[in-house]
């Protein structure tokens, strides 16, 4: 199981070359690419430990990053045994490697072997003074450069040293016991580091910048506005936040998390120039994760264990590339939500499908692919059908977001042409209704909830009766 942060569907096998990613794309190749795969929180702790538990977001409870409110949930649903748990407990040798869960959530006994996620905080990796001599250093966030390329092997970083040491287990593992073993790379989650080749391959141009920057007419700031969880950084770095914010300065300092590293500024306009070479990162990042994928694929062919072998990609969530002027995830939009997801299994099919799919169908579709008996607390549905039979599952995914600490919840629905979002606040009280027609406006740049009232209501009910 593969799982890579803040990616995007920027990759060739979804059709996207700007960034060059082989080895992802010959795994695409043999096996199932869902095409409508979704995240259920674009946000990594909540989506992440969804994912694990099989739970919905709302079921679980959790919309941050706070690990006391993980002890208080593992308290309150023991009867929700993670994925890793459950296949070991079915005779499976369990192996973490990297980020799986959000940093600080593992749980040693969950596992065969003690998580191996490397350093606290270890996204915010800096490379030394001299990368030739010095070995990299964990830095605050807002001490971090935004963009780091230094001319040095794959291994000086983390992710290059993680695959390497995953890939020394695969080839050297003895045992005949069945194996789940997990890996997280944390590229290309912010700040965009990779060796310098990786961003030598990519010279972005125009043609890369976002085609839809303005946020969604007939929406107020809220549903679009990412950045309420930075209030207070961005009162730390000296560039406050207005209390009674309008549009226009929710688009300057829409995309904080971005804005809180170096050398991006905390609000307003990003140039052009500037945004070429963010883009020009990302990419970067994606192909240094791809490389190191394509290092573990090599390892499992070498095993001969491949064809025996299901292997599983994901992201936890997409990423603003300045659509809507956002930058990060956080939104209920196509954007943050889309994910890749890829399933490679013995006697999968192969090739694409369009089939809706979300992260919390993945330990109900592993279960049923390894012919291990679901646990009963499963919220998600299998795509079992899906990848044996080539079945079109079209029942709607949902997903959700909540801002400023409850005061907005917003919960969606994203059926195979339109997205319904509806608002509340923690009364419970409707604030505001978003409905998108994603086959004539893919960008969701108008939001037609007081204009097409009928599918308004169809779409309201459906949401409403799950």
């Amino acid at each position: 199981m593969i799982a890579v942060d803040d990616l995007r569907p920027m990759l060739g096998c979804y059709g996207d070359s700007r960034a060059k990613s082989p080895n992802i794309d010959e795994l695409a190749g043999k096996g199932l690419v869902f095409e409508r795969a979704y995240c259920n929180y674009a946000k990594c702790g909540p989506s992440r430990l969804s994912l694990m538990t099989g739970l919905r977001p709302g079921a679980v409870g959790i919309f941050g990053n706070r690990e006391t409110d993980v002890v208080k949930f593992r308290e309150r649903r023991g009867d929700a045994t993670p994925m890793s748990r459950w296949f070991r407990e079915a005779g499976y040798e369990t192996r973490c490697f990297g980020k799986i869960y959000h940093d600080g959530w593992d749980v040693p006994d969950d596992w065969s072997a003690p998580p191996r996620p490397g350093r606290n905080r270890e996204m915010w990796e800096v490379a030394g003074e001299d990368p030739k001599t010095d070995l990299t250093t964990i830095a605050e966030r807002t001490a971090c450069p935004i963009i780091q390329s230094p001319d040095v092997d794959d291994e000086y970083f983390f992710a290059g040293r993680m695959a390497k040491e995953f890939s020394d287990l695969l080839e050297s593992r003895s045992s005949e016991e069945p194996f789940f073993y997990a890996v997280g790379f944390r590229r290309p989650h912010l700040p965009f580091i990779a060796p310098k080749r990786y961003f030598d391959m990519h010279r972005p141009d125009e043609s890369w910048l976002a085609k839809n920057t303005d946020p969604p007419k007939g929406v107020p700031f809220f549903p679009w506005f990412n950045s309420d969880g930075y209030v207070g950084m961005a009162k730390k770095v000296g560039e406050p936040m207005p209390e009674k914010m309008t549009r226009a300065d929710a688009i300057a300092f829409n995309g904080f998390e971005m804005r809180s590293y170096l050398d991006v500024p905390y609000r307003g306009t990003i140039a052009v120039s500037r945004q070429l070479e963010l883009l020009q990162a990302y990419a970067a990042c994606i192909s240094y994760v791809d490389a190191q994928i394509g290092k573990i694929l090599a390892a499992l062919e070498k095993t001969g264990e491949r064809d025996n072998t299901i292997v599983l990609l994901w992201s936890d969530h997409g990423w603003h590339l300045g659509e809507m002027s956002a930058w990060g995830k956080m939104t209920n939009y196509e954007v943050a939500n889309r994910i890749p997801l890829i399933i490679s299994a013995p006697g999968g099919k192969t090739g694409n499908t369009k089939s809706l799919a979300e992260l919390v169908d993945l330990y109900p579709t592993l279960c049923d692919l390894a012919g291990v008996k679901k646990p009963n607390h499963l919220e998600g549905e299998s795509l079992v059908d899906t990848v044996r039979e080539g079945k079109l599952e079209e029942d709607p995914v949902r997903h959700e977001y909540v801002r400023y600490n409850g005061r907005y919840h917003g919960r969606a629905l994203r059926t195979s042409t339109h997205r319904y979002v509806r608002w509340v606040n923690r009364k419970g009280e409707l604030e505001l209704e978003e409905l998108y027609n994603l086959e004539a406006d893919p960008h969701e740049t108008t939001n037609l909830a007081s204009s097409q009232p009928a599918e308004l209501e169809e779409l309201r009910a459906t949401l409403l009766k799950q």
